[in-house]
């Protein structure tokens, strides 16, 4: 049985919360303290919490703690990525994809910190030669890179040389 559970992929998912009511589980069980976190280690190999972890909340139980969520901390809650301020960059952003996040910060009274927080993870966005581009493309703008290569490359067929020297690039 042991090895069904070692090799099964669901025990990867297993949240804080759950790995606690299996601790809560396990004490009122009347399991000894020691053999818990031993347990765990078994079943959810690297994603098992410290044993100081298991100790503290074998604890909690064992003092007659019945919720096992979170305590509510103190402090400001994280505001900053909402949906309001996504939208503000990304107005921002539609105006001229080259502006740094200084200038967006700026703009959008924000700090530079969460404009680059909201562009990296919320938008999955990277600055490339000083423009914040989309880390994929689209369907869409694969399908037109498509196009214009096959174009090129007909043009070049038929027009050789010709055809290069009447490209031009710019920034």
């Amino acid at each position: 049985m042991a090895g069904l559970i070692e090799s099964s992929p669901a025990h990867q998912n297993f949240s804080r919360y759950d790995i606690r009511v299996i601790i809560k589980f396990s004490v009122i069980l009347g399991k000894d303290a020691s053999c818990i976190p031993i347990d765990l280690v078994t079943v959810l190999g690297e994603n098992a919490p410290s044993i100081q972890t298991v100790r503290k909340w074998i604890k909690a139980v064992s003092e007659g703690r019945d919720d096992m969520e979170d305590e509510p901390r103190p402090g400001r809650p994280v505001t900053a990525c909402g949906d309001a301020n996504i939208s503000k960059v990304l107005v921002s952003l539609s105006d001229d994809r080259q502006k740094s996040c200084d200038e967006i910060s700026k703009e959008t009274s924000m700090s530079r910190t969460s404009v680059f927080r909201i562009l990296t993870n919320k938008l999955n966005n990277y600055n490339k030669f000083s423009k914040w581009v989309p880390h994929l493309l689209t369907d869409e703008q694969k399908e037109s890179r498509v196009n214009f290569s096959r174009n090129f490359l007909r043009r070049f067929q038929t027009e050789q040389n010709d055809f290069l020297g009447r490209i031009i690039t710019g920034d």
